[in-house]
């Protein structure tokens, strides 16, 4: 992509950020275009905004056009100009004379426009005036044309702003019932370890009192056990609730190389065989939360797989700005009921899967990480057959 591609294509985003084509006609624009005709003395006046292949307009005086192709459209030239354009006379430009617009009904003679500029530097459309008969504007209506042109910015922008708080709002909303229902799994999943190990405390007062130490060596064993529950539990409480997921760095990446670090981390499984696609990308990208990713779903297939030999593959889709990654095993399968639960913090639906012990948080870290980077995570498994982990990850 050369520099004037990779700058049309942030314009085009900039735009769209806007969420402003296709909306219906709002007063707070329709003012400034009738303000517009009237001070530049012009019969047709719109706010135009550019998009990939096509010219639509959000307010209009003196046209019933809503859109046009880009290639008729005055205002690619406008755009191409970056500044004020004014033609006095489109019969007498080459640029013009043959639109169908002149060529044809309106006829239109006169041209002038003050480009939309958004606060990050990009034109995004223009505020325009028209005539059929030749003319000029005065120094102060080409001033006025300009003021009204960041006005209909300032109103793009705002309207941005807004949106931006209304999804902030949305964002916090969510992380306090987050965190309402955080405190309560900590609540219920905590409470039952150390009820086991106050339960096996008393036990072993009353085989003290009676002088019995048969049993102490299997209840301490117990203790060490449930204390071993909560510390787990409590690692993965951290390790959740303090992914640092805005603040990572972006480093140049071989995922297949990743994958094969992550593997050397499970050779303790002989019986386990893990198969990484060859077309794997390299990319930029934020590692530490990739590689956690990767990480806990390649160890929750290994976890929970059934006793003997097994395989878990990794494997990648390309699609236009994201890669859709996924990671299958041969295992026991999830119920499809089941299939969102899992992503739930502290859910162990597969915990019984060969005695295999969890703190039901990996999954839900998972999950986290990807919705925070914009992305979506789903199963597709039935009981008894292969298990595939998909996860979606920006380019």
């Amino acid at each position: 992509m050369d520099a004037l591609d990779a700058k049309e294509k942030e314009r085009l985003k900039t735009l769209e950020a806007y969420e402003i084509l296709d909306t219906p006609a709002e007063k707070d624009y329709d003012d400034l275009t009738v303000l517009a005709a009237h001070i530049c003395a012009s019969p047709i006046a719109y706010i135009s905004l550019l998009a990939n292949d096509r010219q639509w307009l959000k307010s209009k005086v003196g046209t019933e056009i809503s859109e046009t192709a880009v290639m008729n459209s005055f205002c690619q030239h406008a755009l191409q100009q970056g500044c004020r354009l004014e033609v006095r006379d489109t019969l007498a430009d080459s640029r013009f004379r043959r639109n169908p617009f002149v060529t044809n009904p309106p006829h239109i003679r006169f041209y002038a426009s003050s480009p939309l500029i958004s606060h990050s530097g990009h034109i995004v459309g223009t505020f325009c005036v028209m005539d059929t008969v030749p003319k000029q504007l005065s120094d102060e209506q080409r001033n006025a044309l300009d003021v009204l042109a960041r006005q209909a910015i300032t109103h793009l922008e705002l309207r941005l702003r807004q949106k931006q708080l209304e999804s902030e709002k949305e964002r916090l909303r969510k992380a306090n019932a987050d965190l309402d229902n955080f405190v309560h799994v900590i609540t219920r999943d905590l409470e039952e370890p150390i009820m086991n190990i106050h339960s096996v405390v008393e036990w072993l007062q009353e085989d003290l009192a009676a002088n019995d130490y048969s049993s102490l060596t299997e209840n301490l064993g117990l203790i060490q056990d449930r204390a071993v529950d909560m510390r787990d539990l409590i690692a993965g409480l951290l390790q959740y609730a303090v992914i640092p997921v805005d603040a990572q760095p972006k480093t140049e990446v071989s995922v297949r190389e990743m994958i094969r670090g992550i593997a050397k981390e499970h050779s303790h499984s002989p019986d386990m065989m893990l198969h990484i696609a060859p077309r794997l990308p390299v990319f930029g990208t934020e590692e530490g939360l990739l590689r956690q990713v990767f990480a806990n779903l390649i160890s929750n297939a290994f976890k929970y797989h059934q006793p003997g030999k097994g395989n878990v593959w990794v494997d990648m889709s390309e699609g236009a700005d994201t890669y859709t990654f996924c990671v299958k095993d041969d295992g026991p399968g999830i119920p499809p009921q089941h299939h969102q639960k899992v992503f739930g913090l502290f859910e162990r639906l597969l915990r019984d899967v060969g005695k295999t012990k969890g703190a039901g948080i990996g999954l839900a870290i998972v999950r986290k990480i990807v919705t925070d980077r914009g992305g979506r995570v789903w199963i597709q498994s039935e009981p008894g057959q292969k298990t595939t982990f998909f996860f979606t990850w920006p380019k």
